[in-house]
């Protein structure tokens, strides 16, 4: 997710165009979909990639994760790799273009991943995705929109350290709000 530093705002870029230089912050969160907490929270500058975050996310955390779901931005060698070593089970849509992993003699891996493009290929992504419960990855979603819902989209800080702190400061609060309680919704009868 992106938070904007400092500029102008969407609507007046839209309208006018820009003026000054516009910077902005990716977010990086690790939310349990059972409690809602966030347990890992990154910032980084727009140059550096998702697949790269993973390690340090993992870091982290303290205690076991059984399954991490992420979107397809995670989809490289280096994320299965540290998921692997952490005995993490990969939840990861394979990009469209996927190919299956082969060695360097040209034998087909057994990898998490090639599993997943074969039945991709067998049932359909939107199958797949029903099978493995990806749709569960919406959780880390409703997190981050809930941050942008109480915090709004902005950062205050200037300098990257004080952004990453003010990033630290706001995902405890948020989990401070969750543990107060989390809104229940109910299916509303036609009448």
């Amino acid at each position: 997710m992106g938070l904007k530093v400092y500029g102008e705002g969407e609507w007046k870029v839209r309208k006018h165009g820009a003026d000054q230089r516009r910077t902005w912050r990716k977010l990086h969160l690790v939310a349990d979909e059972a409690t809602n907490t966030i347990h890992a929270v990154e910032l980084t500058t727009h140059s550096i990639s998702d697949a790269e975050m993973i390690k340090p996310l993992l870091a982290d955390i303290e205690w076991p994760i059984a399954k991490l779901r992420a979107d397809g931005a995670y989809d490289q060698v280096k994320v299965f790799d540290e998921l692997e070593k952490h005995w993490i089970q990969p939840v990861i849509p394979p990009r469209s273009n996927a190919v299956i992993w082969t060695s360097e003699n040209g034998n087909d891996l057994i990898h998490p991943r090639n599993e997943a493009v074969r039945q991709i290929r067998l049932v359909g992504i939107a199958a797949w995705k029903q099978q493995i419960g990806y749709h569960r990855r919406s959780k880390a979603e409703t997190a981050m929109f809930r941050w942008k819902m109480i915090f709004g989209e902005r950062l205050s800080a200037r300098l990257v350290t004080n952004q990453q702190t003010e990033a630290q400061i706001k995902a405890t609060c948020l989990n401070r709000f969750t543990r107060l309680g989390m809104p229940k919704t109910v299916k509303r009868l036609p009448t």
